[in-house]
């Protein structure tokens, strides 16, 4: 292969490690899209109206009901857990100031850590079920649509605009986030179940937290 060859097959493949890597990066803004539209409660239920049942079966309902919401958001938080662990990957082909990839690898870090525990409180309670996202296909298309909205602006800025653009995603996953492991602590019947999604909650706030307190030092485009 002559030299205009081999460069031109380096350009093709430091473009595709490109967009692999903000694919990775902007994945949790995809779950974040109609942040709070999502639904927690599962299928709706039919129309017709049930005949009176016992107390007993009511209080069992409205376990299951309970069971359902807290399923439907550890789910959707799992997958959000599970994109924003890799947001640091950006940093690979992007670059930042060392304060804004010191908060990215910390999110990173958090998320992964988070991750790893929400698998081990479902290996640990078999109601637990981390694959009920019951997303909606038309709010489904919209997040796909918006990744790659993002992915698009996270390759072509740089500089302020760039650290802009990754802040303002990570905002929005961690405010998302943080609310729904609010809700599946609210639903959750194990109070150590759900002192780890409190837990989880707070952690997720405090980096937000951070988030925004930078994206308001940014200095003026």
């Amino acid at each position: 292969m002559d030299v205009c060859g081999l460069s031109l097959l380096m350009r093709s493949l430091s473009h595709r490690l490109a967009l692999e890597c903000i694919r990775l990066a902007s994945g949790a803004l995809a779950c974040t899209a109609l942040l709070f539209g999502c639904s927690t409660t599962g299928p709706a239920s039919s129309s017709a109206a049930p005949a009176p049942a016992p107390a007993t079966a009511g209080h069992t309902e409205a376990a299951d009901d309970k069971m359902q919401v807290r399923n439907n958001a550890s789910s959707l938080l799992a997958q959000l857990l599970d994109q924003e662990k890799n947001v640091s990957k950006v940093l690979i082909i992007k670059h930042g100031s060392r304060e804004l990839s010191g908060l990215i690898k910390a999110i990173s870090t958090a998320a992964a850590d988070g991750a790893k525990r929400l698998k081990g409180l479902a290996q640990g309670d078999p109601t637990l079920d981390l694959r009920r996202q019951e997303l909606p296909a038309g709010e489904k298309a919209s997040r796909d649509a918006l990744g790659k909205t993002e992915e698009h602006e996270l390759l072509m800025s740089s500089g302020v605009d760039f650290e802009f653009t990754l802040l303002l995603t990570q905002a929005q996953a961690l405010n998302y986030g943080s609310h729904l492991a609010k809700v599946a602590a609210e639903n959750s019947e194990d109070p150590e179940e759900a002192d780890a999604f409190l837990t989880m909650s707070r952690t997720l706030d405090q980096l937000l937290t951070q988030v925004k307190a930078m994206m308001r030092s940014l200095p003026p485009k």
